[in-house]
């Protein structure tokens, strides 16, 4: 595991940067080594999602925080969080997380999307309480994972979202797909059903808007 003061080259998902200012975020990558199928290792994503969550709701358990598929962390409808997950083979599933901790300002082009636990509680976070709870958590998550208790995370990470029911545009692969999010599958795959009453499993992607069904 390796913990950063400053990424000077922070990223996101599809090659986005990540903004990494100095001091005032918890910056993580960790090595796993998980011995399971390529098939079974999008769930890990949903794990590491679900770990940094309960970590922050330890610290400040009255948060709001959502779930949002597949890797995002929300806070009053802004970004606070994200977990990118990549498989290298032959040497495992490197799992970076970033957390905004205590920054008071984002640079313009993202300050209607990103948030910090600060500017949301007014309050300073101590980070190195919220490494070693994020670090805890992430061992317990992993131990689970390992035992492949899919159906328990399943439920435990939609427990923490509120994007199904809801109507929903999805990106991917330079296509937009737009449906009722209506939930996962066993591989943690979101299910979006089209107006032409199909399901589509995707298993990649990002979720652009979302909003209430008429009723």
């Amino acid at each position: 595991m390796i913990i950063a003061d400053q990424q000077t080259l922070g990223r996101g998902r599809q090659g986005r940067s990540w903004h990494s200012e100095a001091g005032t975020g918890l910056y993580l990558s960790t090595l796993l080594k998980p011995s399971l199928p390529v098939e079974k290792l999008a769930l890990i994503t949903l794990m590491a999602g679900l770990a940094t969550l309960s970590a922050i709701l330890q610290q400040l358990p009255s948060l709001p925080l959502k779930l949002k598929w597949p890797n995002d962390i929300l806070l009053n409808s802004k970004k606070v969080a994200g977990i990118l997950c990549e498989f290298i083979p032959g040497t495992g599933v490197i799992i970076g997380i970033g957390i905004n901790l205590n920054q008071t300002c984002f640079p313009k082009e993202i300050q209607g999307i990103a948030t910090s636990l600060k500017l949301e509680t007014g309050n300073t976070i101590n980070r190195t309480d919220l490494i070693i709870s994020l670090i805890r958590n992430l061992d317990s998550e992993y131990k689970e994972f390992l035992q492949e208790k899919r159906t328990e995370l399943i439920k435990k990470w939609t427990d923490k979202t509120d994007i199904f029911g809801k109507n929903t545009t999805v990106h991917q692969k330079g296509k937009f797909l737009k449906g009722t999010a209506i939930g996962l599958d066993i591989e943690g795959r979101l299910i979006l059903k089209t107006s032409d009453g199909k399901n589509h499993t995707l298993s990649s992607g990002e979720l652009l808007a979302t909003c209430r069904e008429n009723t």
